[in-house]
């Protein structure tokens, strides 16, 4: 911040530019690494503490697929009986 203001207070000259410059690449570097970080601690799969804990994740996996697959089917079938109707006379 100190640097923006002797920006801001004086001429501008191409070494504080320069620093400037290296100083935001350095926070934006770290500010990413950070993000990255807590991105992988939120959506990384809970360690199992034991075997019983593993196939319970493992089936709580796969219950979560089948019903996916389940209610895109039936939305599809939906959307599908929408454009397949027939006509009256």
């Amino acid at each position: 911040m100190n640097e923006i203001q002797n920006l801001q207070t004086q001429k501008y000259s191409l070494e504080a530019i320069t620093r400037l410059r290296i100083q935001k690449k350095k926070e934006l570097k770290e500010s990413k690494e950070h993000i990255l970080e807590l991105t992988q601690e939120l959506f990384a799969p809970q360690q199992s503490k034991n075997r019983v804990e593993s196939l319970m994740q493992h089936v709580n996996a796969g219950i979560a697929a089948y019903d996916g697959l389940r209610t895109g089917l039936m939305v599809l079938k939906r959307i599908r009986s929408f454009f397949h109707r027939k006509k009256k006379k």
